[in-house]
């Protein structure tokens, strides 16, 4: 059957993200859309707002056929990261096409930077290594060896749609993946824009923001102007019994973590090294509280964004030889399936007779994967439960474990 991917966090899931599998269904073809999601941890280095399986069922229920989980050690990782293990996955599953959002809707020009960064040629390579040396962080130092090189195409890189697909595509081109990539204009509010407006493509941002700030019990309905009814309802049902979750709920595991970690231990862990762990363990006495604590570490060469990756990977526990080894498999070490439609079912038939490593039941993972990778399963299960303990103890809602969570199947 003819398949397209869809790379995605849904969190949580609105009208742009439903605009988003119609489309990319209806211009691929295809018979089923298939969603490489992360699950409860996002690329910005937080907990995402609610549930993988709450945001799994507003999926499937808004046009998602089959749901596969995004490791962690992707997930919550660099762009260039994310979109590699996410774009290896669907290219281990043998999907046909990938269909990504860009708010310039340029496939060729958003291909060209893509190919550029892809191979480095030396003249890019010595631009960008002067810029770094000038202090500049990573991001100003690529758009300046941008402006020097094909400056009519340094707006593309001040998006972040843009930016995200530009790394799914050059992930393609490094992998010599055979996705067959399109593109689909973003349409509705600006990524990043922080406030709900009367448009009703609102951001993922100004959504959250909400739930964060201003949301009460039996309020939601208003969010039909902006989300599937389907998704509206599930927003209801859960909310203040599982969500929200946010990066403060963390903030104790951190503190225990700084406490409990020599300076070297911290310097191993993934997005931190020895400068930054120097500065962490220096403030381990300070009162922490996540969202602050990341902000007083930014500086110009460290993000706010790489610091709070940095620090969920120290509450998670994953070094940088974590994702090097994982980045290293010669094939996505294993795939959690977490939800599908009817529809669906004859992919599934079709992947499972190929023997990868689809894992529909936690407690058999070790009949599936290598034992090189059972380590990472291991730490995979104990993000997944750390999120449901942390809900727990906001909400005392209980919820089945990852080893007794049933897949999803929408009939």
């Amino acid at each position: 059957m003819k398949t397209v991917g869809i790379i995605a966090e849904f969190n949580p899931f609105h009208n742009g993200h439903a605009y988003l599998l119609k489309e990319a269904r209806k211009i691929t073809g295809a018979d089923a859309v298939v969603v490489v999601m992360s699950g409860n941890y996002v690329q910005r280095g937080t907990p995402a707002l609610l549930s993988k399986y709450a945001r799994i069922e507003m999926a499937l229920s808004g046009g998602a056929d089959l749901v596969i989980e995004l490791p962690v050690f992707s997930a919550c990782s660099s762009a260039e990261y994310f979109a590699e293990g996410a774009v290896r996955l669907l290219t281990d599953l043998g999907i046909d096409t990938v269909c990504f959002g860009s708010e310039s809707g340029e496939l060729d020009a958003l291909a060209s930077l893509a190919q550029l960064f892809a191979e480095e040629p030396e003249q890019y390579r010595a631009l960008l290594k002067a810029s770094l040396a000038s202090g500049a962080n990573f991001p100003t130092a690529r758009r300046s060896a941008i402006a020097s090189l094909l400056p009519e195409l340094v707006p593309l890189l001040d998006e972040p749609n843009n930016l995200l697909a530009i790394e799914y595509l050059k992930a393609i081109y490094r992998l010599g993946s055979s996705l067959r990539p399109y593109t689909i204009q973003r349409a509705g509010s600006g990524y990043h824009e922080a406030a709900l407006t009367n448009h009703s493509y609102p951001s993922a941002t100004a959504i959250r923001n909400f739930f964060y700030q201003d949301a009460m019990p039996g309020t939601l309905i208003s969010f039909a102007d902006y989300m599937p009814l389907s998704a509206v309802e599930i927003m209801e049902r859960e909310f203040f019994r599982t969500f929200p979750v946010t990066e403060q709920d963390y903030s104790n595991l951190l503190a225990l973590r700084l406490l409990s970690s020599t300076k070297e231990e911290l310097a191993e862990l993934a997005d931190v090294g020895p400068e930054l762990a120097a500065r962490l363990y220096a403030h381990r006495f300070d009162h922490i509280q996540y969202s602050d604590f990341a902000m007083q570490l930014k500086t110009k060469e460290l993000t706010y964004t790489r610091i709070c990756r940095a620090l969920l990977h120290i509450i998670l526990g994953i070094t940088a030889n974590d994702l090097e080894t994982f980045r290293a498999f010669s094939q996505t070490p294993y795939m959690r399936v977490l939800g599908f439609t009817q529809a669906a079912r004859p992919l599934l038939k079709e992947l499972a007779g190929r023997k990868l490593p689809l894992i529909t039941k936690p407690a058999r993972a070790g009949e599936l994967i290598s034992p090189e990778a059972l380590p990472f399963w291991q730490k995979e299960l104990f993000a997944s439960e750390l999120y449901r303990q942390i809900s727990y103890s906001r909400y005392h809602t209980e919820q089945p474990s990852e080893y007794t969570h049933e897949i999803l199947i929408l009939e």
